[in-house]
């Protein structure tokens, strides 16, 4: 690169990204998407792997990708509505009161002819899409097999003062995810 085309390196777009701007949304359970108060991009690290050398320093090699987990909270609605339909999603992925429980969820958010090895009626995809400065989406972060591993709890409390709503959070595993343009639908 000369020094006479530095500019053509820079940012053209002298906006920031802001941490308010998103919407997260969630197939399987819609009414915690419209709830969400916080969501993150969830961090990335390359695994290596070390090559041992006779008598010389490990070689460290590329290795794969490992993906964090993702964290949402929301405010949980009077009636348990949002907080319910991950509770649900839990207990069916993991060991209910009985069969019946997991069948039923299933059938319910899967194709009930092909009750095994489904693992759409499992997982959901969901999309955390950013919005630039003027809330119009901008890019969508893309994770692809979603399912809940963890729920927080709700704490009641009478000592409060103030009328806090409570929030709840719920962290999921997924495959992968992708950062994607919003108008082409490609990756950045």
């Amino acid at each position: 690169m000369s020094a006479q085309n530095w500019y053509q390196d820079q940012l053209t777009n002298k906006n920031f990204l802001s941490p308010i701007g998103f919407v997260f949304l969630l197939e399987k359970s819609r009414k915690v998407s419209f709830l969400c108060q916080k969501a993150s991009i969830p961090e990335l690290n390359l695994g290596d792997v070390s090559v041992p050398t006779r008598g010389l320093v490990r070689v460290p090699l590329e290795g794969n990708i490992q993906y964090g987990d993702l964290t949402l909270d929301f405010i949980v609605d009077e009636d348990l509505r949002n907080y319910m339909e991950i509770h649900n999603w839990l207990r069916a992925l993991g060991t209910p009161d009985n069969y019946g429980e997991r069948t039923s969820w299933m059938m319910e958010h899967g194709d009930s002819k092909n009750l095994k090895n489904n693992r759409m009626a499992k997982t959901s995809d969901g999309t955390l899409q950013v919005l630039n400065n003027n809330n119009i989406a901008n890019f969508d972060v893309v994770f692809e097999d979603m399912f809940p591993v963890s729920l927080s709890t709700l704490d009641f409390n009478v000592t409060n003062t103030d009328t806090d709503y409570l929030t709840a959070s719920v962290t999921f595993k997924y495959l992968l995810y992708e950062i994607r343009n919003t108008n082409q639908r490609t990756r950045r």
